[in-house]
């Protein structure tokens, strides 16, 4: 059920997103505080995206540590809509990953994320990411301040 509701999604993202196709694209890097089950972690992400009009298209990692391992990570591709990046961007996105946790065990997720974000200047904004990912093997979320660097303005 839940794999129909993200095609769906997935599926309707460009014809709501009807608009100039201004492109921008970035990279960025993230730290905050995260959580699986009932236990606190450090969490992480990394990751690049391209946003053309209002789709976006994002690539990433994100990781629940502690001080000694890693506890359970994914790699996802997503897809969803942003607002037009001028002083302040936000966007949402949903996709698919590869979960993977601290026992090698391996599983397919749906990642979901939500970023807002204050742009600097043309190459640079600071925000926060918010993401989540369900699986067979852990439910698990975090909660990220970002930077993120390359054309984040679009004109």
């Amino acid at each position: 059920m839940r794999f129909l509701t993200a095609a769906l999604l997935v599926a309707a993202i460009p014809v709501m997103a009807q608009d100039l196709p201004t492109r921008t694209i970035w990279g960025f890097v993230a730290l905050g505080p995260g959580s699986v089950g009932d236990s606190g972690f450090y969490a992480s992400g990394v990751g690049g995206a391209i946003q053309r009009g209002r789709v976006l298209y994002m690539a990433r990692i994100a990781s629940l540590d502690t001080k000694n391992q890693k506890r359970i990570s994914d790699f996802g591709i997503l897809m969803g809509l942003a607002s037009r990046p001028r002083r302040f961007s936000y966007g949402a996105a949903i996709g698919l990953a590869a979960v993977r946790d601290s026992r090698d065990s391996t599983a397919l997720g749906i990642p979901l994320e939500a970023f807002a974000s204050v742009i600097a200047s043309d190459h640079a904004a600071l925000g926060l990411r918010l993401f989540g990912d369900g699986s067979r093997l852990a439910d698990f979320s975090g909660l990220t301040v970002s930077i993120m660097v390359g054309r984040v303005r679009s004109h």
